[in-house]
């Protein structure tokens, strides 16, 4: 299955340099937010809660990550990073961790949660064309990070168990390309894509239909125990509804 994931503590100077041409190895340990087994993790906090009733009853629901989880969560973070530069670094801020605390780390409660870090388009580039003065962006940089985590769990963690695709934002738009270039039509599909939850993009398909759109052969869910699909939406604001197909 190729070289063993190690390495959970980068060497000095490491953390946030390319390891292979302009590509990070995912086969470092590091190069991950979440993996399981680790105690120093991204997906390591409590993720007890509180349960609120119709009726106003609280019950207090006790979560805990299962380490014998029988698939896999794959989830690529949204635009968080708030690096100064077009593209984030390598190296895990406190808002990265906290949005995969937030969006990610309950999954563990039903899946071995992977979180790769990527060189995503920035929140400063964001705000910068959003105010006229763009500074750039490269989405394809960010995309082939993506890509590369991908490959790499393929080859060296999933053993042949199903995974659930999540993405938020621009997490969801990069997993919406590699389903299209990496698991639309092929064996991977069938064999092991239990689903993905693409939120906050757009998946389109024909009028009455569930697939033909955006994918070839990945449909969307129809019910709840449907597998192999996708989920997908979008919020906005009461009163003002995006328009048709607009992310």
């Amino acid at each position: 299955t190729g070289a063993p994931i190690d390495g959970a503590t980068p060497p000095v100077g490491a953390v946030g340099a390319a390891d292979d041409g302009d590509l990070p190895d995912y086969t470092l340990a590091y190069r991950w937010l979440c993996r399981p087994g680790r105690g120093d993790d991204a997906c390591v906090v409590d993720q007890s809660a509180t349960r609120v009733a119709a009726d106003g009853t609280q019950t207090r629901e006790t979560w805990r990550a299962d380490p014998a989880a029988p698939i896999d969560c794959f989830y690529v973070y949204p635009t968080i990073s708030r690096d100064p530069t077009a593209n984030s670094d390598l190296t895990a801020g406190p808002e990265e961790r906290s949005v995969v605390a937030q969006q990610a780390a309950r999954f563990g409660a039903r899946c071995r949660v992977y979180v790769p870090l990527y060189r995503q388009v920035t929140l400063t580039a964001l705000l910068a064309s959003i105010g006229g003065a763009s500074i750039g962006g490269d989405r394809d940089l960010a995309y082939r990070d993506v890509r590369a985590a991908w490959r790499a769990y393929l080859a060296h963690d999933n053993q042949g168990r199903g995974v659930v695709l999540i993405g938020h934002s621009q997490g969801a738009g990069h997993l919406t390309r590699l389903i299209k270039e990496e698991i639309d039509g092929q064996a991977v599909q069938a064999q092991q894509l239990v689903s993905a939850l693409l939120l906050g993009t757009v998946v389109t398909v024909p009028d009455g239909a569930d697939v033909g759109g955006t994918f070839t052969s990945v449909p969307l869910c129809r019910r709840s125990a449907q597998t192999g699909c996708v989920v997908t939406y979008a919020s906005f604001r009461d009163g003002s509804p995006p328009p048709d197909s607009s992310s």
